[in-house]
């Protein structure tokens, strides 16, 4: 199901707006590039009959430098994300980071990856004037991840990895998405990776999007929490998570589940790292890179060169301090992962000739959908994670 898409002509917020629902509260925008990938991640998307966004829908490199453009010049947004699907398989995401590197006045430009095609794109990267890269990898062991990504291959992305520091692309990050029955016997192993490599790996806790191998059922428990998931919103229905039938992968079924529910909430995992690795210590927010959501630790033990994450967007939501905005591959603004508010901005990128008329026409729409964000986000998104760029 597709959310309402605003007119982008609503006025303006009152001044004293503030919190999340202010373009001021902005920091980043996430812009998908594209919704295509080359993997087929079981929580991602289904593994057949995708049906892609027509190519004439997708957004023109001159059309997002114009949408970076306005975020700079009209509301101080200086941090830009690039993300998917898949960004690398866009043809020329070199040249695109090159020109958006042009522009006056980014001070972070970052890319999302499943690290396939890095190790050719490393170099090209960095040289075309990316700062950083995160690369989502589920499991290190190569067996499971090929089971959790269908077409992944764990060798090739180790391998893209390597290249990032070979490149000098600093301030890596690792995403670990944390999965019941997946991969919750791997997380002291990717917590190890911090000891030896300059690197953030971050768990990030399952988040229910769109359709996934792992769906709700039309079971539900009034009032139930799921874990920690306790927050002081007024009780919901939560769906209970279960692997479809046609879907095997490790412990007996992608996510296994035991047929339940994936959500690992992040005090678990903490708790799973400290009992073989030893005490985590906080790390102030300010000194990590990007300004994402995730807090902060390091292991007390070992000397570690990196340090470890957590984003708990289902057991601790932060939607009170959210600070981003997404665009989607075929130019539509979303006000969150979840839910809120669209507003369609492809209209004014090819049908508002004069340029002043267009970047403020940009601005107002970005505006427009930072005031559609909900409270608190529900329990299930209603689009594809590869749809939304997470």
């Amino acid at each position: 199901m597709r959310l309402p898409i605003v007119e982008s002509s609503a006025p303006r917020p009152p001044a004293f707006d503030t919190g999340p629902r202010s373009i001021s509260a902005v920091r980043v925008l996430r812009i998908s590039v594209t919704d295509r990938c080359n993997f087929r991640c079981l929580y991602c998307m289904p593994e057949e009959v995708v049906r892609w966004l027509p190519k004439e829908n997708i957004l023109t490199f001159e059309e997002i430098a114009d949408i970076v453009k306005a975020a700079i010049q009209i509301h101080n947004i200086r941090r830009f994300k690039l993300t998917g699907g898949e960004p690398t398989v866009r043809h020329g995401i070199v040249e695109l980071v090159r020109i958006l590197r042009q522009i006056d006045g980014i001070e972070d430009l970052s890319l999302t990856t499943n690290g396939m095609l890095l190790e050719h794109l490393a170099h090209p990267l960095k040289d075309a004037g990316l700062d950083r890269v995160t690369i989502s990898i589920d499991s290190l062991r190569p067996d499971r991840f090929k089971q959790i990504t269908r077409t992944g291959d764990l060798a090739t992305v180790l391998r893209g990895l390597d290249r990032c520091h070979d490149a000098d692309l600093t301030n890596t990050k690792i995403n670990c998405v944390t999965m019941r029955g997946t991969n919750d016997d791997e997380f002291p192993d990717f917590a190890r990776l911090t000891l030896t490599r300059p690197l953030s790996v971050r768990f990030i806790e399952y988040m229910p999007l769109g359709d996934s191998a792992l769906l709700p059922t039309n079971t539900t428990t009034p009032g139930e929490s799921a874990g920690s998931y306790a927050t002081k919103a007024p009780p919901r229905i939560l769906p209970i998570l279960k692997v479809h039938d046609s879907e095997q992968g490790p412990a007996g079924g992608c996510g296994a589940q035991d047929r339940g529910n994936a959500l690992i909430p992040e005090p678990e995992v903490r708790t799973l790292i400290e009992q073989h690795l030893g005490p985590l210590l906080p790390i102030d927010r300010a000194t990590e890179s990007g300004v994402g959501p995730a807090t902060v630790y390091k292991l007390a033990n070992g000397n570690p060169q990196g340090r470890i994450g957590f984003i708990s967007a289902m057991s601790a939501p932060f939607c009170a301090t959210c600070n981003r905005l997404r665009l989607t591959a075929d130019g539509t603004l979303r006000s969150c992962l979840f839910e809120g508010g669209e507003v369609d901005i492809r209209p004014i990128l090819r049908t508002a000739t004069d340029r002043a008329t267009r970047q403020n026409a940009l601005a107002n729409a970005m505006t427009t959908c930072v005031r559609l964000k909900p409270e608190v986000h529900s329990h299930h998104g209603n689009q594809q994670m590869s749809r939304i760029g997470g």
